[in-house]
């Protein structure tokens, strides 16, 4: 019952595959809107020769946020992305409409699931692929982007349950990523429906299990806000250390995701306590990947503490040996401006204009290492 009907095509790594496509979503609903590119976009600046030093154990990478909101920009964000690292993230709110039981997938989307497909293993980047449920513009409070006659609805619901399981399994067989998050930032839900929370559990087992049916190697997990997992972002209510989620999900999950934004509780780099990443292993033994990070900048200052505090988690990356760490935005998105994620409208390590900060020279530095694994 979990299964939306989709036509049979061919997947990435040649297994047999339904083909479908769900609408680009790429942070919550100011995001929905943007449209998926038909191919890749061209070529900006090539990697850096050379290894610039020891091998680097971990993958670094991006997400696919375009500078944008259009379908250009979206192919010229994979395609650059490719280029300037190993790993590539494409996170997207689940298309209830399309997976609700006996839903069929249309043809157009279809189409693009295709091309997107096609323009990501052009790269040759690992993918990871992150299945986001909950609406982001309300401090996911509540399920995201619900057709209105699902409105309100929640993890208990049977058509909700029905249709998240058939996207993830659409996306086990389509897209067959190296790593999937059957969830984003879900302490974050956790606090506003504990009970409900029960819920998402029991559907992230089973979809769990499905997944690995369909894609045994693919790396499954929910990922974590860090800031409030400790208790300690920014919020009008009280709020407290949730350090316990991290074992919520044992056995079935494979890594712990982490999305860390440090610069919406401290105003220098310098004022993040030296153990604040690597405390994470008191609460865990699975592996930890920064599965999205950012520090903002400003006009007229930041870009040093913002180029700190890469150095600082390319560092710990390292130290805490993580598969993965993906900074969340390459360009400044500055369509955000004005919007519930103002605060991230200059976390890219490059501004609107394509110009670089400094942060993006570190970057850059780090990743001129050759990769241990490629």
């Amino acid at each position: 019952m979990w299964r939306a009907r989709v036509r049979t095509g061919k997947a990435r790594g040649g297994r047999a595959r339904g083909r479908a496509l769900v609408p680009l979503a790429l942070v919550a609903a100011i995001w929905a809107a943007a449209a998926l590119a038909p191919a890749c976009g061209g070529g900006e600046d090539d990697a850096p020769p050379g290894t610039g030093g020891p091998p680097r154990p971990v993958m670094m990478g991006f997400s696919t946020l375009p500078r944008e909101l259009n379908a250009e920009s979206y192919g010229a964000a994979i395609a650059f992305a490719g280029k300037h690292g190993e790993v590539l993230l494409v996170q997207r709110t689940v298309p209830w409409e399309d997976f609700r039981p006996g839903a069929v997938v249309s043809d157009a989307l279809a189409e693009t699931t295709a091309a997107e497909i096609e323009a990501i293993e052009d790269t040759g980047d690992a993918l990871f692929f992150a299945i986001d449920p909950t609406d982001g513009a309300t401090g996911r409070d509540r399920l995201g982007a619900l057709p209105a006659d699902m409105a309100g609805r929640r993890f208990d619901d049977e058509e909700v349950r029905a249709a998240f399981a058939s996207y993830a399994e659409y996306i086990a067989r389509n897209y067959t990523p190296e790593y999937l998050a059957l969830g984003v930032e879900m302490n974050l839900y956790y606090e506003r429906n504990e009970g409900d929370f029960e819920e998402y559990k029991s559907l992230y087992n089973a979809v769990y299990a499905r997944v690995k049916e369909i894609s045994p190697e693919t790396q499954v997990t929910v990922t974590f806000q860090y800031e409030d997992l400790q208790g300690i972002l920014p919020r009008e209510d009280a709020h407290f250390a949730s350090w316990h989620l991290l074992r919520a999900f044992e056995p079935n999950i494979d890594f712990i995701g982490l999305s860390t934004y440090p610069s919406l509780v401290f105003a220098h780099p310098a004022q993040i306590p030296e153990e604040y990443y690597t405390q994470v292993t008191a609460f865990t033994r699975k592996p930890v990947a920064f599965t999205e990070m950012g520090y903002a900048t400003a006009q007229d200052g930041g870009n040093e503490e913002q180029a700190a505090f890469v150095e600082r988690a390319l560092r710990d990356a390292e130290d805490l040996e993580m598969p993965f760490a993906i900074w969340f935005a390459i360009w400044d998105p500055a369509y955000a401006r004005d919007t519930p994620y103002a605060a991230f409208q200059s976390i890219g390590l490059r501004r609107a204009d394509d110009a670089e900060k400094p942060g993006w020279q570190v970057w850059e530095r780090a990743r001129a290492r050759a990769y241990a694994g490629g």
